[in-house]
């Protein structure tokens, strides 16, 4: 619910508590100005380019989980209720040099559908595709700076099927070479390995 309400926060301005949501009836005010006044002034409020953390805003937005009790489980159940059957998505901005990907649009797209009383599993899918669809973006960005066409899908994010095969969708329309794990997990337990690998090959060459 933190990362919802800084989101809807990003987005909106303090004009979101106005939004005729059930996140925001539910919200508690003490709480979040709380969480506004340790965000304004930076204190224990990193900040994070991890997809999984707008995955969780997304989740308690529509009312899916506000907290969870293990990595991933809001994502789990978002990717869980999807509708397989609806293809639109929701747009992505990008910062003016193309660097960086602004999820704003995104949030006010699911406050404009969720006001509509738009069923869950379609914001859901809608959300997915739209992830997907910023990816295969941003890589035909990079893929026109630098002239690479092979793409690695990697992160706990692509432990999402749904996300996974409309992401591998995306990008071979595109006509990119999509490269995805099959052996070693794309989450934590791959970099583990990795850094296994890593360390070997030092202590064998005696740089350990």
């Amino acid at each position: 619910w933190r990362l919802a309400a800084v989101y809807l926060h990003q987005a909106f301005g303090d004009d979101f508590r106005s939004l005729d949501l059930p996140f925001i009836a539910g919200l508690d005010k003490d709480a979040w100005r709380t969480i506004r006044s340790m965000t304004a002034a930076g204190v224990n409020s990193p900040e994070t380019s991890s997809m999984g953390r707008l995955f969780d805003a997304v989740s308690s937005l529509i009312g899916l989980r506000d907290s969870v009790s293990y990595e991933g489980q809001a994502a789990i159940e978002l990717e869980a209720i999807a509708d397989h059957t609806e293809m639109s998505s929701y747009e992505f901005g990008f910062s003016d040099d193309g660097q960086e990907i602004d999820a704003a649009p995104v949030v006010r797209s699911v406050v404009e559908d969720l006001l509509s009383e738009m069923p869950r599993a379609i914001v859901s899918a809608r959300f997915h595709w739209g992830v997907a669809k910023v990816i295969a973006a941003m890589a035909m960005r990079i893929r026109d700076e630098r002239k690479l066409n092979r793409v690695a899908l990697s992160g706990g994010v692509f432990q999402n099927v749904f996300l996974l095969n409309r992401t591998c969708k995306a990008l071979g329309e595109a006509q990119f070479e999509v490269l995805t794990h099959r052996r070693v997990p794309p989450n934590d337990g791959g970099i583990s390995l990795g850094q296994a690998v890593i360390a070997n090959a030092r202590l064998l060459s005696g740089r350990i």
